[in-house]
């Protein structure tokens, strides 16, 4: 069966991709960046051992850093998924933080899979809808999956927002990789994909409900008691993690999407959607916010459908994604609590 490499293997989406890649069979190296990172993961998914083993890469900047993922494994598949996070608290940096290692992180893992992974097929990445917009415009205009967000890096130097930085840092790893690949030319094909939000039941390791990971733990604050009154959306549109995983492994042998960047799912999302689904569901009775009224733009693409039928993607529904999300962090919180 095949072997696949997934970087940021304790992430929120990879943790899925995994899940996913074990049912089909798959042996999988997961790329963490520490040894303890990894036993985590076995330490939460027994099920996984003698299938998933794990390769430290602690510097993605670092020359050479991805080699030994392909010196050590004979690697078929690549999914491409580590990335710095925008709600880190210690990424305060631009240049440090965000747009070396994304950019250098990107680089090194596409010349480590030329020179050592001669077998490689493919490499999919987890791009962002953020390398096409950071939906302030989303009322005035279309969007489509040929387009580049429209903030330089300068832009980003002088703003050092946490936001900006990750939005910047995204495009700016994505055109890295384009570039790589118009100059060198490798045998594997390549696939970015383009989420905007991702919502779903987080199953990599994590210690405490207060912080999971950024849309997780925005969708937890709607029924933990944090808001009375339902705080604005952050961002109109979604994807639930586990069709996000299903795209990923789709892509890996699709020839539709080889060398593509696509936007994915596309799902509109609102604050008062979540609302809605949980106000139907009697464990969270008298613990939702009161509604605010507010109206959400809907962030509007032109050709998400086609990349979705081209992956054969049936997305879940909006009260199976918030609704079993939340359902899933309430019985987390009877057992973390005791």
């Amino acid at each position: 069966m095949p072997h696949t490499l997934v970087t940021g293997a304790n992430g929120f989406v990879a943790a899925h991709i995994i899940d996913q890649l074990v049912a089909l069979g798959h042996s999988i190296t997961g790329s963490v960046r520490s040894t303890s990172k990894g036993q985590q993961i076995l330490d939460k998914h027994p099920e996984y051992k003698g299938k998933v083993d794990f390769v430290v890469v602690s510097d993605f900047t670092k020359p050479g850093t991805w080699d030994a993922a392909f010196q050590e494994a004979d690697i078929d598949y690549v999914v491409h998924t580590a990335a710095p996070l925008l709600d880190d608290p210690t990424n305060t940096d631009f240049d440090k933080n965000f747009l070396k290692p994304s950019v250098d992180g990107m680089t090194e893992l596409l010349q480590s899979a030329s020179k050592f992974g001669k077998n490689v097929k493919c490499v999919v990445v987890t791009g962002s809808i953020n390398a096409v917009t950071t939906g302030q415009d989303i009322e005035t205009r279309k969007f489509n999956s040929s387009e580049w967000l429209p903030v330089s890096i300068e832009d980003a130097r002088r703003a050092q927002h946490p936001y900006i930085s990750y939005c910047v840092a995204k495009a700016e790893a994505e055109k890295a990789l384009w570039s790589y690949v118009k100059t060198n030319e490798p045998t594997y094909s390549v696939v970015v994909l383009l989420p905007a939000l991702i919502f779903g039941p987080p199953i990599q390791p994590f210690s405490s409900l207060k912080k999971i990971n950024f849309s997780t733990d925005q969708l937890y604050s709607l029924f933990n008691g944090s808001y009375e009154v339902l705080p604005p959306t952050v961002f109109p549109s979604y994807i639930d993690v586990r069709d996000l995983a299903t795209a990923h492994i789709s892509s890996l042998t699709t020839p539709a999407v080889a060398n593509k960047r696509f936007m994915i799912g596309g799902l509109p999302f609102s604050n008062k959607m979540v609302l809605d689904v949980l106000s139907e569901m009697e464990e969270f009775q008298g613990k939702l916010p009161k509604d605010s009224g507010e109206k959400v733009g809907r962030l509007n693409f032109t050709d998400v459908e086609e990349w979705n039928e081209a992956l054969g993607l049936n997305v879940r529904s909006p009260s199976q994604t918030f609704g079993e999300t939340a359902l899933f962090l309430r019985n987390l919180e009877s057992v973390m609590e005791h």
